[in-house]
């Protein structure tokens, strides 16, 4: 997200030697945060599962699938790198199709390695990570070669990648509240589902499920969003305020009659989408329960992303920082254990939980809007 916000806010202000420090300077950072997080998550990756609570027949499994993945963490995270710098810069169509032929790979190579089609040997679990790591891993490599050679119009040169650290620090500092959010998140996900796991299996399945519907719901309006982080920064880089706040107004405008539109959709089909997944009736049936209640919910998400596009885009990013921490850690978790537990509500309380998290992060990004701060782009490097 720092690479965006830099890489607009340059490329707006017409400043593309800066946009190359940039991109550069953030490609380097994720090197070496993604070596130092793959390797960490490879060294803890038994106490992680263990922890989590895997049964021991799923051990094994989820060791070597996680193992390998985390292998793959430096190729994950030069294409995100990769998406948010050519976002920023104005192309979102070139990642979109790498992104597409990364993931037709993937599925072409999941049956032949996890199976033992065309002469492979059958891997397995660990067949269906490998699979992951060699359509990452090509489509990084090639996306990096597009950047060196300039073929989507930024070119990186080779100096552009040497570390700097008066480019360094200031990528950093609006990297690192998103980063740790983002962490944050993760963190939360891993004690909610936990959390969730006290409630039975069908309730873990319920939500592993439905939370994957959702996910797919929330797609367009997480793009829309992307592409509007952007564009707010270009126009703020350009000095043209109206122009950014016009663009937050119809993120807004569209992001929330799109959600209602898909909202409608999950609760009209709640019972063939969970068939879709599952056939078992104590699944289905609470699985549907989660789609009702969320679905209702779902236009405050798309509000709290819309908000967030303007933060992020403008540089801000401690408010950011603070939506998302305060939602899954302030509200969500606090809001499970009042409702699923002590208000008795089983896992219904868990779905109104979820719901009512999404209220209180827009209501929270609309009071942090309101002072305007957003409106001072804070990505841009200094000249020397």
């Amino acid at each position: 997200m720092a690479g965006t916000s830099f890489v607009a806010q340059h490329h707006g202000a017409g400043e593309e030697d800066m946009v190359g420090e940039a991109a550069g300077q953030t490609l380097f950072i994720m090197v070496v945060l993604s070596v130092g997080l793959g390797i960490l998550g490879f060294l803890l990756t038994d106490s992680i599962v263990h922890w989590m609570g895997a049964s021991k027949q799923l051990i094994p499994l989820a060791s070597i699938f996680m193992k390998t993945i985390f292998i793959s963490i430096p190729f994950t995270f030069g294409f995100m790198v990769y998406s948010s710098i050519l976002r920023g810069y104005g192309d979102t169509v070139t990642p979109m199709k790498l992104s597409l032929y990364s993931v037709m790979a993937n599925m072409a190579l999941d049956p032949i390695l996890i199976f033992g089609f065309l002469g492979f040997p059958k891997l397995g679990v660990f067949g269906a990570a490998l699979a992951t790591f060699i359509a990452r891993g090509i489509f990084t490599i090639y996306a990096f070669y597009l950047l060196l050679s300039g073929k989507n119009g930024l070119k990186i040169s080779r100096k552009n990648l040497i570390p700097k650290w008066k480019r360094l620090f200031p990528i950093i500092k609006i990297g690192l509240p998103l980063g740790s959010s983002q962490s944050g998140q993760a963190l939360g996900f891993v004690v909610m589902t936990a959390i969730i796991t006290s409630f039975g299996n069908y309730t873990l399945a319920a939500f592993g499920i439905g939370n994957r519907i959702i996910s797919l719901a929330t797609m367009f309006s997480m793009g829309i969003t992307a592409a509007s982080a952007a564009i707010v920064g270009q126009n703020l880089g350009a000095h043209k305020i109206d122009r950014a706040e016009k663009t937050l107004k119809e993120t807004l405008l569209l992001n929330t009659l799109t959600m209602i539109g898909i909202s409608s959709v999950m609760i009209i089909f709640r019972d063939p989408l969970m068939r879709i997944f599952i056939t078992n009736p104590n699944v289905v049936k609470q699985g549907t329960h989660l789609m009702i209640i969320i679905a209702f919910f779902m236009p405050f998400f798309s509000i709290m992303q819309s908000f967030m596009a303007a933060f992020n885009g403008s540089g801000h990013t401690m408010a950011s920082m603070w939506l998302m921490i305060s939602r899954l850690w302030f509200m969500r978790i606090p809001l499970i254990f009042l409702l699923g537990w002590t208000f008795k509500l089983g896992s219904d309380g868990i779905w109104w939980a979820m719901g009512l998290s999404n209220v209180g992060a827009a209501l929270m990004a609309f009071l942090l809007y309101l002072p305007g701060k957003w409106k001072v782009p804070k990505a841009m490097f200094k000249r020397t």
